[in-house]
C-alpha cells in the first residue's frame, strides 16, 4: 500500500511545489513508482513538464465526477512518475462543492481506489487553507510542512497546525505530521543560525535533518530528504 504525503503551507514561496517536484524525482531515482497530484490552481508544478501532446482530461473534471481518475493521470516517466493535472478550473470546484456533503473527502475517495498502485503519492497544494487544501489533508497519511528560513518562519503556522489538528479529529484520524522541512537556507546570512535555532526550539525532533539550500543542486538534497523520509 502506497503512502500519501500532502505538502502544505498556506504561505507562498516556501517551497511546496519545488519540494513536490524534486521529492518525486528523488523517489523515482530510488526506483519507486510515484504519482503527483497538482492540486494548486496556479499549476506551477505542471509547468515543469511537457503535456502539450496529452489529452484534455483534468483533475477538476475528475473531482467533479465528469471523468475517472485514471483518465486524469498521465505518465511523465514511463512506469515511474505519473501526474494528475489540476489547473485553474479547480477554483470552480471550490465554489461548486462548497455546499456539497463530504466535500472535503472527494480526493480521499478518489485516491482510495488507486493508492496501492504507487509507492508514494505527493499532493502539491495551493497557498491557502481552503477546500482544496482540506481535501489534501483528508486524503493524506502524513503532512510535510516546508518552512522558509527567514523572518517569516512562523507566519500563519498556528492556523495551519490548528487546521491539521481539526482534520485529524474530525475527517482523517490517521493523519500525522511527517515533519517540518526547512527550505531556502542561506548559510552566508548571519540570521540563519538564529532562525534554525528558533525552528528547532519550537518543533524539536519534528524538524527534518535535511536542510534545503537556496541555490545549489537541489536534487542532491532532496535525495537525502527522500532517504530520511523512508527511514
Amino acid at each position: 500500500m502506497g503512502k500519501i504525503f500532502a505538502i502544505v503551507n498556506q504561505n507562498g514561496g516556501v517551497g511546496k511545489t519545488t519540494t513536490t517536484s524534486y521529492l518525486a524525482k528523488a523517489f523515482t531515482a530510488k526506483q519507486k513508482k510515484v504519482l503527483i497530484i497538482d492540486l494548486d490552481p496556479l499549476s506551477s508544478l505542471s509547468s515543469n513538464y511537457d503535456f502539450s501532446s496529452l489529452g484534455t482530461k483534468s483533475l477538476t473534471e475528475c473531482m467533479e465526477g465528469r471523468a475517472t481518475l485514471n483518465e486524469c493521470i498521465f505518465a511523465v516517466e514511463e512506469n515511474q512518475l505519473f501526474m494528475a493535472l489540476g489547473g485553474k478550473c479547480l477554483i470552480g470546484f471550490e465554489i461548486a462543492a462548497i455546499y456539497s456533503p463530504n466535500r472535503e473527502k472527494v480526493l480521499s475517495t478518489l485516491l482510495s481506489s488507486i493508492k496501492g498502485n504507487y509507492d508514494y503519492i505527493l499532493i502539491d497544494t495551493p497557498s491557502s487553507l481552503g477546500l482544496l487544501s482540506m481535501n489534501a489533508l483528508t486524503a493524506a497519511d502524513e503532512v510535510i510542512i516546508p518552512l522558509r528560513c527567514d523572518v517569516r518562519i512562523f507566519e500563519g503556522m498556528a492556523e495551519l497546525l490548528r487546521t491539521i489538528n481539526d482534520v485529524n479529529n474530525t475527517l482523517n484520524p490517521q493523519l500525522t505530521i511527517a515533519g517540518f522541512l526547512v527550505t531556502h537556507v542561506n548559510r552566508e546570512l548571519r540570521s540563519t543560525p538564529v532562525n534554525l535555532k528558533e525552528i528547532h526550539t519550537c518543533y524539536g525532533n519534528k524538524v527534518f535533518q535535511t536542510l534545503i539550500p537556496n541555490n545549489e543542486d537541489l536534487l542532491v538534497y532532496y535525495k537525502q530528504f527522500a532517504t530520511e523520509l523512508s527511514a
